[in-house]
C-alpha cells in the first residue's frame, strides 16, 4: 500500500509540480499577482469537489464512455491553452492578460483533471482502516519527492536559462506537453473509440510502465514501453507544432531586433 500510495503521486500529482516549475521559467513575462494566485487555487478545489462528486453521473455518459472522453477534452484544452499562449499575439504588448488568462486556465484543468483522479485513487483505498498508516506515510513520502524533485528541475531550468540554453530548456516542455497530450490515445483506446494496433517495440524489459521509473519517464515525456503507431503519430505531430512555435517565436523575435532604433517594442 505504501508503494502503490508513492506511485499515485508519481503518476497523477508530479506532472502538476512539473508543469508549474516549467511555465516558471518559460513564462518570465506572465506575472502572476496573489489574487490571480488565489483564484486559481479556489477554481482548482471547485473542479476537483465538483468532478469527484459528479463522477459517478459523468462515467454514465456516452455509453459509458464519459470519464475517458471528459479527461481526453481536459488535455486537449490544456495543450491548446498552452501552445497557443505561446504564439505571438499571445506574447504581443496589447496580450498579456489574455496569455495570462490562457495560462491560469490551463494549471485550473490540469490541477483539476489530476489531482480528481488522485483523489478517487486515495479514496478506494481510505474505505479499508487497515491502510491508513501506510497511506499517511505514502503521503508523506510522496509529497517529498514532489517537492525535492521540482525543486531539483526548477534550480537545473535556472541554471540553463543563465546559460542561455534556451532550445534545451524548451525541449523540457515540449517532451512534456507532448507526453501529456500522447496519454489521449490510451484513454481513447481504452474505450474502443480508436482502435488499437500491435506494439510498434516493447522496452518493457527495461522499464515497465507500471514501475516507479515507468511512471517518472511518464511525466517527464511520456514515456510508453509498448507503443502503438497511433500514440507515435501524435507524438511526432505534437513536437512538430511545438518546435513550429519555438522557430517561428525565435524568428518573430529576430524581425524585432531588426527594427529601426527609436521605436519600442515592448512583449
Amino acid at each position: 500500500m505504501l508503494i502503490n500510495t508513492v506511485i499515485l503521486f508519481l503518476k497523477d500529482l508530479l506532472p502538476i509540480f512539473i508543469l508549474l516549475c516549467l511555465l516558471k521559467v518559460n513564462n518570465a513575462n506572465a506575472v502572476i499577482s496573489k489574487k490571480v494566485i488565489f483564484i486559481i487555487v479556489l477554481l482548482s478545489i471547485f473542479g476537483v469537489i465538483a468532478t469527484f462528486k459528479l463522477l459517478p453521473l459523468i462515467g454514465e455518459m456516452w455509453d459509458g464512455t464519459g470519464i475517458e472522453i471528459l479527461q481526453t477534452i481536459e488535455v486537449l484544452l490544456v495543450y491548446v491553452l498552452l501552445v497557443f499562449s505561446y504564439s505571438n499575439v499571445a506574447l504581443s504588448k496589447y496580450s498579456s492578460v489574455k496569455q495570462l488568462y490562457f495560462i491560469s486556465s490551463a494549471i485550473v484543468i490540469f490541477v483539476t483533471l489530476n489531482t480528481s483522479v488522485f483523489i478517487v485513487f486515495l479514496d478506494s483505498y481510505i474505505t479499508s482502516s487497515e491502510f491508513i498508516k501506510h497511506i499517511i506515510a505514502g503521503l508523506a513520502i510522496g509529497l517529498g519527492i514532489c517537492f525535492s524533485f521540482s525543486f531539483l528541475m526548477y534550480f537545473l531550468l535556472i541554471w540553463l536559462n543563465k546559460k542561455q540554453r534556451y532550445l534545451v530548456i524548451y525541449t523540457f516542455w515540449a517532451l512534456f506537453l507532448t507526453g501529456q497530450l500522447s496519454q489521449i490515445i490510451n484513454l481513447l483506446q481504452q474505450v474502443d473509440i480508436i482502435q488499437s494496433s500491435a506494439a510498434l517495440w516493447d522496452s518493457s524489459t527495461l522499464v515497465e510502465d507500471s514501475s516507479e521509473y515507468g511512471h517518472l519517464l511518464k511525466t517527464l515525456f511520456g514515456y510508453e514501453a509498448r507503443p502503438s503507431s497511433e500514440f507515435i503519430m501524435v507524438y511526432l505531430g505534437s513536437l512538430l507544432v511545438l518546435y513550429s512555435y519555438f522557430f517561428i517565436q525565435l524568428r518573430y523575435k529576430i524581425s524585432e531586433s531588426k527594427q529601426p532604433e527609436g521605436r519600442n517594442y515592448e512583449h
